[in-house]
């Protein structure tokens, strides 16, 4: 189980097929999924362990994916964290998603905070995108607490709806994404 890097309460590591079922769970519960994707819930395992085999190609060929969020102190997988490309632009997006029942603990601030830093300096990405529903509050709080900025509103490809948009710079300068 390789660990990609751990904070105080949490460690990020690559999916195992054994954490399905609790990814299945997140995924499918309707107040986690609400402004994530379409905003609908997961309706089968199958596909949660697809998008395990899919994350862990990525991490494999491009180094870095979306990972598993496990919190140490129970060793269960509560989500995931990590980055993306996005198939329109090429962009590096950064994303999160966590359990309803650790919302509220400080978990994305902390893990993000890691994470950013990781991609940053492991990586050297340049910047980082993330996009959040408009009307999803908290999100924007942790974003713009992790030192990303508003860019504004966009319709993404795929979507009808308008995100909003931020941005993180590397604060080590002018990098290059790998």
């Amino acid at each position: 189980m390789p660990i990609i890097l751990e904070t105080e309460r949490l460690i990020l590591r690559e999916w195992m097929p054994e954490d399905a079922e609790a990814l299945f769970a997140i995924v499918s519960d309707p107040d986690v999924m609400r402004f994530i994707e379409d905003g609908q819930p997961w309706p089968d395992i199958e596909r949660v362990r697809d998008w395990i085999t899919r994350l862990n190609v990525s991490y494999r060929t491009r180094g870095f994916s979306r990972w598993a969020i496990v919190e140490k102190e129970s060793g269960r997988a509560i989500g995931s964290c990590g980055f993306a490309p996005l198939p329109w632009s090429g962009e590096i997006d950064f994303g999160y998603l966590l359990a309803r029942d650790t919302w509220g603990r400080g978990y994305a601030s902390e893990i993000g905070r890691a994470a950013l830093r990781h991609g940053f300096e492991h990586f050297g990405f340049a910047e980082v995108t993330a996009s959040v529903a408009p009307e999803h509050a908290p999100s924007r709080r942790v974003l713009e607490k992790l030192g990303f900025v508003y860019k504004g509103l966009e319709v993404q490809p795929g979507d009808d709806d308008e995100s909003a948009i931020y941005i993180a710079l590397n604060p080590n300068g002018n990098k290059t994404a790998p």
